[in-house]
Parts: C-alpha cells; sequence; structure tokens
C-alpha cells in the first residue's frame, strides 16, 4: 500500500520532489501546498491543492509531509506537520538558526514521529561508494578532504547566501563519508552582488579525528563544478557529483626519465582507478530510503540531528 504524502512547497525544489513522488510506487501525493495561487494553478490534474498545509490537513489524509519552502519558512512548516501526526522530510538548511532547528528534531522526537532532512548529496551513489571504501580503510586514514560546489549565479530566488544554501551539502558530505565531527572552522565569505548575500565562501576545517578540510563554494565561478577530492595515506579519491564518477589515484610507481615530462607530471606516476557505479537520481534514493523508514524497513538518508550538525558548522 503506497504511502499518502502532503508536499509542502511547490517551486523549483518541490517540482522535483513532485516528479520522483510520483513516479514512485511506494507514495502517492494527496495533495500540494502553496501560497501562490500562479504555483496550485501549475500542479498536475487530480491533484488537490491548499494555500495552507493547516487546510490541507482538514480535508486530506496523509501519512507524510515533503516540506520545501523558503528556508525563513522551514521550522514553522514542519512544526505544523509533525504536529497534524505526519513523518516529515524538511528540507535543508532546516532554518536559518541553529537553535529553531534543534526545536524541529526535538518536537519529533517528542512526538515519536520519523523526521528526515533533504541532504541529497548523501545519496549520490558515487558518495555512498565514496564512504563504503573508506569505511573499509581501502586507501588508509583520512587527511585531508576539498570540496568544490561552484556554478554562475543561479538566478533564483533564495533568501541565504551559498553558506546555507550550497555549503550545508558539503559539510554534511564530509561528515557523512568520514564518520567525524568538525571541531574547529575558519572561513572568509564575500560578496559580489546588489543584494548583500556573500556568494563565496572559503573554508577551512578540522576534524574530530585529525585530518582537515577544504570548502569551496561561490555563484561567481563561469563553468558548474561539483567535485570532492579525499586525500588518503595510500592514494586519492575523487568524486565528480555531476557524473557519479569515482576515481582513486594511487601514488607515483615508475619514474618518469624524461626531464622536460618529470617537470610538468612530477617525479613519477601512478595507476588511476575508475569505479564502476549504478548511477541513479540521488533524489530518488532518498525517498527510498525515507519511505522505508516510514515502513520501518530503513533509515533515513539523513536525520533531524544531521541537518542540525550542517546548520551549526
Amino acid at each position: 500500500m503506497s504511502a499518502r504524502g502532503v508536499l509542502v512547497g511547490f517551486g523549483r525544489i518541490g517540482s522535483y520532489h513532485l516528479r520522483v513522488l510520483r513516479a514512485h510506487p511506494g507514495a502517492e501525493v494527496a495533495a500540494i501546498v502553496d501560497p501562490s495561487p500562479e504555483r496550485r494553478a501549475a500542479a498536475p490534474p487530480g491533484v488537490p491543492t491548499f494555500a495552507s498545509l493547516r487546510e490541507a490537513l482538514s480535508q486530506v489524509e496523509a501519512d507524510f509531509a515533503c516540506v520545501s519552502a523558503p528556508a525563513c519558512w522551514l521550522p514553522e512548516l514542519a512544526h505544523e506537520a509533525l504536529a497534524g501526526g505526519l513523518a516529515t522530510l524538511i528540507e535543508k538548511p532546516m532554518a536559518l538558526e541553529e537553535e529553531l532547528a534543534a526545536e524541529v528534531v526535538a518536537d519529533a522526537e517528542r512526538r515519536g514521529l520519523l523526521l528526515a532532512v533533504g541532504l541529497v548529496e548523501r545519496c549520490n551513489p558515487a558518495v555512498m561508494a565514496l564512504r563504503m571504501l573508506l569505511e573499509a580503510g581501502t586507501a588508509g586514514r583520512v587527511l585531508q578532504v576539498h570540496a568544490r560546489r561552484l556554478s554562475p549565479y543561479p538566478g533564483r530566488e533564495s533568501p541565504t547566501g551559498v553558506a546555507l544554501d550550497l555549503a550545508t551539502h558539503d559539510l554534511d558530505v564530509i561528515r557523512f563519508i568520514t564518520g567525524t565531527e568538525v571541531d574547529r572552522v575558519y572561513a572568509e565569505t564575500a560578496s559580489h552582488s546588489d543584494d548583500g548575500r556573500e556568494d563565496l565562501v572559503c573554508a577551512s576545517l578540522r576534524l574530530g579525528s585529525g585530518a582537515t578540510g577544504l570548502v569551496d563554494v561561490n555563484w561567481v565561478t563561469p563553468t558548474k563544478v561539483r567535485q570532492l577530492a579525499v586525500t588518503c595515506e595510500s592514494g586519492m579519491f575523487v568524486v565528480d557529483y555531476l557524473t557519479q564518477d569515482l576515481t582513486f589515484h594511487q601514488p607515483p610507481r615508475s619514474d618518469i626519465e624524461w626531464d622536460a615530462l618529470r617537470m610538468m607530471r612530477g617525479p613519477g606516476e601512478g595507476d588511476t582507478l575508475r569505479y564502476g557505479i549504478a548511477r541513479r537520481e540521488p533524489l530518488a534514493v532518498q525517498w527510498d530510503q525515507f519511505l522505508g523508514a516510514l515502513n520501518g524497513a530503513a533509515e533515513p538518508a539523513a536525520a533531524g540531528p544531521d541537518g542540525v550538525a550542517a546548520l551549526s558548522i
């Protein structure tokens, strides 16, 4: 039997959730909630629409809510969904302030309801494969993690800058793949836009394991880059989020005798391994795990405390 859900917020991200949920055999979209008449008018035929979540809950039966509204509204809507007895998937960054996000987590725990956070990059199959390799100690201890999330200005409405909008993904992935908390962070931000929001962040991290991290995020780079490099004791993993490629570069094994080439390539060269990945849309993986958790058969990809941790950092 399919679980019935209410989609709260029908903007760009909400439309992605709708597409995946309508294609999922274990889910049914019972209603769409959005205060905008124009957005409600764009809903698919046959799906009831409402201007408020309270109105929707008074007229439809549902098992879960997907809250994908602007960040400033996320905590209030999540509390309303939980008060209605709904398991809830709340989009990152959960709130504009750490304390407000923590209150949502406490509310879900008090009611005994499932709460997941839309930190979808940990559902990227290449990231999931990387985590398994690191847990197995394939390349030894992690020494450094370098995350790059660069692109032109997105041209969409957002009340937040790149720190909450983008960097939260990378901070969560660093915690996810290393199983380690961040002990210390230093960051520089800059704003090159008229609205005053930061559109560039450069951050350095110290993890509890002793490893270091670099997070480079902006909306000012002409090309789109989504890359993660993890340097370990015996090699370096590289993930391309966009293509879901995972490669491993081994340390140099053979010398380069041609001096001119040595200057360009270094004194030696090792093998490069490209892993075969069963590629899937990360959002579909996220909903698989959420619906599995709703049925008691799995854990959500990212739980409430994971969202709070990324926001805190």
